[in-house]
């Protein structure tokens, strides 16, 4: 065991240590805690390097002065000394270092655990790196700001002294000196000062260029646009030097002014062509500059150059206009500049595809697109006099080429660039159409167009965006009429590609989308079955035998299809294995929300129904109508039925007066024609018996209900109205009529009652 001198002198060698980390001795090899770096390992002083001192025979043992034993710390006897320590030993500093906490004595005292505060210099650092960004940037910059301001005053108090060329040559050696003197400073060190004194002197040069021309008139047009370029292409390419993009931009906005004032004080065609070498040149050196760097910084300079270009399109495009005079004679420039930005705009798709960008690139898009249309206008005003649907078809092929290139090379951002272009050549084929055929229908062939490139391209499907343009195209057809025979032609091209799609879906299983096809499928077959009667009787102009022709048939092809949808089991669920597209599918499971739309389609073809009926002229179209109503009655009674509607108080009451409608819509509807009354009571009654039996077959109670209370008001009929009548053979035969019908409902209800309670019934 080591004795207590021996215990009581290590303490103080650790003491040492502690104190000349404190106060900052400079020890060799020393480590200071970081800020928020408490806790960590700290060097020790010369010669205790390596593994941890212990005394002889105390090693792994804690250390515990005498007295002490069994004590966690030991506090001092007098605060600021050691315990048992030499008379002469100095106090440990107890005064705070930078506002620190007072050190309340060494290791094994009971003061916890703290580490030593230490000084502003290594702890706030966040301070004081903001403190030299103010007195190294901010206090340079002001400064030069400051110099820059007495540089002026002064020039301004001989300026006017002065000939036109030595105020020249001041402005440009100020430039040239400043230039040099910042890219010589950003070329040894990077910083905002070094920044600013070129960009001065950049701005400085362009300045003395701009009044070279402008303000002293040493120079003409063409030449302060070359100098200009030159310029700019100086600093552009200097960036590659300077590793600074902040110079390109300058450059640009210097040619961007060049380009405006160009534009201003352009004369002719002559200096339209130095102004587009002018762009070229720059926009060529600035996105070579910037291939290789940062794909930001080629976006940049993509989009600056396609800004360039569209200012001198839209300057084209006001060349003449509101009575000013026309200054440019040619084409060839305007062709030109459409063309360079047609290749920027697909530069910027190539560098944008591959990444996971959020396709703010259609903005490149829209504005290319209306600048085509403008530059189109344009041309075809003032040079081409086409006709205007052969301008119509230019854009179309400008747009589709477009489309296919999108499909051929941007793989990945074809998906948002397919939608768009889909959309303008759906436009312009609205267009294309309105001028030929006066009707916008026929744009189902750039649904066929979107389907074709997927195959041919191996692209993603949109069987949804195919699908929307089928039906835009077929509720074109259905409410704007045409006697053209295409719309008919159209409308079968819609029927075909819809029940393609509908096919492709169910075959790759893909069903995510698979109601909502279901639904516009749905609505193409109405709309088709009404439209293409009306184009075709329209078009062989039948419409002198009635108004309604064209509505009876095309009723009469819905209700057929309705009911072939719902044997084929199109309103069933088809994420099935057993499904088949070409097959009843009995066996399916229902589908609930294509079940609600079985409901609504019924529900609406049944009032249509009912109002054709009751506006219809003539007795034929009156009784097509009828029976198409009551197929249309029967087939939505017995869904509802088969789903355990006859359960359920409120289908009852629907069925009831569905059925009671049709009766008075149908009693109403043949008022006028020489039939006689008692022919209306006996068609009730024939009803009743019909309802009567159908309730008992459902065990439906609502539906024999029905038929009961239709029996009642046809007997009231009989002798309210019917009796009223001329005494005829045919009055008799009808009261026997009825009265025999009345009596088969007794029997019915004789037979079939006692079964229904019994449930024998079916």
């Amino acid at each position: 065991m080591a004795s207590s001198e021996e215990r009581i002198a290590e303490l103080e060698r650790r003491v040492a240590y502690l104190e000349s980390i404190v106060r900052g001795s400079g020890v060799e090899g020393q480590r200071m805690t970081p800020p928020g770096g408490e806790g960590s390992r700290m060097m020790p002083p010369p010669g205790m390097e390596g593994p941890r001192m212990m005394p002889p025979g105390m090693e792994g043992q804690r250390m515990i002065p005498p007295g002490m034993e069994g004590s966690r710390t030991m506090p001092p006897e007098r605060p600021g000394f050691i315990p048992n320590g030499p008379a002469n030993r100095e106090p440990i500093n107890r005064e705070p270092i930078n506002g620190g906490p007072i050190n309340q004595g060494p290791i094994g005292v009971s003061q916890g655990r703290q580490e030593p505060r230490y000084p502003t210099g290594s702890r706030g650092n966040g301070h004081k790196d903001n403190e030299a960004l103010v007195g190294k940037y901010v206090i340079g910059a002001l400064a030069a700001v400051l110099i820059f301001i007495a540089a002026i005053s002064f020039v301004s108090l001989v300026w006017h002294r002065m000939t036109p060329e030595i105020k020249l040559f001041i402005i440009l050696s100020a430039g040239v000196a400043l230039s040099v003197i910042g890219f010589l400073q950003i070329k040894k060190r990077k910083n905002p000062i070094a920044a600013i004194v070129l960009g001065t002197g950049a701005g400085l040069l362009f300045i003395g260029i701009l009044s070279a021309n402008l303000v002293f008139h040493i120079i003409g047009n063409n030449m302060s646009i070359f100098l200009a370029g030159i310029w700019a292409v100086f600093f552009i390419i200097s960036s590659r030097y300077t590793n600074l993009f902040f110079t390109t931009v300058i450059a640009y906005i210097g040619s961007y002014i060049t380009l405006l004032l160009g534009l201003v004080f352009m004369q002719g065609d002559g200096e339209l062509w130095m102004l587009v070498l002018f762009v070229s040149g720059v926009s060529a050196v600035m996105i070579y500059t910037a291939l290789k760097k940062r794909k930001e910084e080629l976006l940049t300079a993509i989009i600056l150059s396609f800004v360039s270009y569209m200012t001198i399109l839209i300057r084209f495009s006001m060349d003449g206009i509101f009575g000013a005079e026309q200054l440019l004679g040619g084409m060839a420039a305007q062709i030109a500049v459409i063309v360079i930005l047609y290749l920027l705009m697909n530069a910027f798709y190539k560098v944008v595809d591959g990444t996971n960008a959020v396709p703010i690139y259609l903005i490149v898009s829209a504005a290319t697109t209306i600048l085509t249309t403008l530059s189109i206008a344009y041309l075809n005003h003032n040079y081409l006099h086409l006709e205007t649907i052969t301008c119509y078809i230019i854009f179309f092929l400008i747009n589709l080429g477009q489309l296919i290139l999108n499909d051929v090379f941007y793989r990945r951002i074809e998906r948002w660039l397919t939608r768009y272009y889909i959309a303008i050549l759906v436009f312009t084929s609205l267009l294309i159409n309105m001028k030929w055929y006066d009707v916008p229908t026929g744009i189902v062939l750039i649904g066929v167009l979107l389907i074709a490139g997927e195959k041919v391209f191996k692209q993603e499907e949109q069987s949804l965006v195919a699908g929307v343009i089928i039906l835009l195209d077929s509720l074109f057809l259905l409410c704007i009429p045409s006697n053209h025979l295409i719309c008919s032609v159209y409308g079968i091209a819609q029927l075909g590609l819809m029940g393609y799609l509908l096919w492709r879906c169910s075959s790759s299983k893909k069903y995510r989308q698979i109601n909502v096809l279901k639904t516009i499928g749905v609505i193409v077959i109405l709309a088709n079955s009404f439209g293409i009667p009306s184009n075709i009787i329209g078009a062989i102009n039948l419409s002198y035998i009635s108004r309604y022709v064209d509505d009876a048939i095309g009723y009469i092809i819905v209700v057929i299809s309705a009911i072939a949808l719902l044997k084929t089991g199109y309103f069933k669920n088809w994420n099935q294995e057993q499904f088949k597209f070409f097959g009843r599918n009995d066996t399916l499971e229902e589908d609930k929300a294509m079940r609600v739309l079985l409901y609504l389609l019924s529900t609406g073809l049944y009032f249509y129904g009912l109002q054709k009926l009751a506006v219809v002229d003539g007795p034929l179209l009156r009784l097509v109508f009828t029976l198409a109503v009551i197929v249309v009655a029967l087939m939505q009674s017995k869904v509802i039925l088969s789903d355990n509607g006859q359960n359920k108080p409120l289908t009852g009451i629907w069925i009831v007066s569905k059925y009671l409608i049709l009766t008075w819509t149908i009693l109403w509807a043949f008022s006028d024609l020489n039939v006689i009354s008692v022919a209306y009571s006996i068609a009730g009654l024939v009803i009743a018996i019909g309802s009567i039996l159908a309730g008992f077959k459902f065990k439906a109670k609502s539906i024999r209900l029905y038929g009961l209370v239709l029996t009642i008001i046809m007997v009231v009929k009989f002798i309210l109205v019917d009796l009223n009548e001329r005494n005829s053979i045919t009055r008799v035969l009808a009261l026997i009529a009825g009265g025999g019908l009345c009596f088969v409902i007794s029997l019915i209800y004789n037979k079939l009652s006692e079964k229904d309670r019994n449930g024998d019934l079916g």
